[in-house]
């Protein structure tokens, strides 16, 4: 049975901060927010000569992550005649970013899962200082997993090579998808992601001590 708790903690730790890194990331990737912010901010849609609004082109990349638009297929005036902005190439690539990002969120939905139940568990053996800590060795996985998603982004070679794993196909001189989503818009959302995880992981840290805070004799 003990090895089994141990187990059991094990689970636990390893699946808060991972649920908490990939909420964050289907958070902030599936809202307008973070599009809308980088977009204003760089002068996105004046940049490329787009008819449309900062605001109109965030929310367009939005409902494409979130699925409510199937394809990635903008209509607009573009470079001063009426077109579809992006290309074939724009548009695999952004299929592949989006059955990426749906991957991530099958994991988180098995993360939760185990979650509950080692929570449950390990509270039913009245296993509190075991959750407890537990926790805290989740909170050194998450400082862990952030620092390591610094290094890999910050490393030319590394940021390259997932770079070319979500965006499989070579674009053409012509493109506008490198110039909306650059490098900057990558950097934004590493800290947007540690920003929104580590508040994640407050309400992680909230919900263990409420449920496994040892009973005070007096009150």
């Amino acid at each position: 049975m003990k090895v089994f708790l141990r187990i059991i903690s094990v689970i636990a730790a390893i699946c808060v901060p991972v649920a908490a890194i990939l909420g964050a990331s289907n958070l902030i990737l599936r809202l307008p927010d973070l599009y809308t912010y980088e977009f204003r901010s760089k002068q996105i849609v004046r940049e490329i000569n787009l008819s449309i609004s900062d605001d109109e082109l965030g929310q367009f990349f939005s409902d494409y992550m979130k699925g409510k638009n199937e394809e990635f297929d903008l209509i607009a005036e573009y470079r001063n005649r009426e077109q579809a902005v992006f290309g074939p190439a724009e548009q695999l690539n952004m299929e592949n970013a989006r059955r990426m990002l749906n991957h991530t969120a099958f994991i988180l939905g098995i993360s939760a899962v185990l979650i509950i139940a080692s929570y449950w568990i390990l509270l039913n053996k009245k296993r509190k200082t075991t959750l407890r800590m537990a926790f805290k060795g989740g909170v050194a996985i998450f400082a862990a997993l952030q620092i390591s998603i610094y290094v890999l982004f910050f490393n030319e070679k590394t940021r390259s090579f997932f770079y070319d794993l979500i965006f499989i196909n070579s674009y053409e001189a012509e493109d506008a998808l490198p110039l909306i989503l650059t490098q900057d818009f990558a950097k934004l959302c590493i800290y947007a992601n540690f920003i929104v995880s580590a508040i994640f992981m407050l309400i992680f840290f909230s919900i263990t001590w409420n449920l496994s805070r040892p009973r005070r004799m007096f009150r």
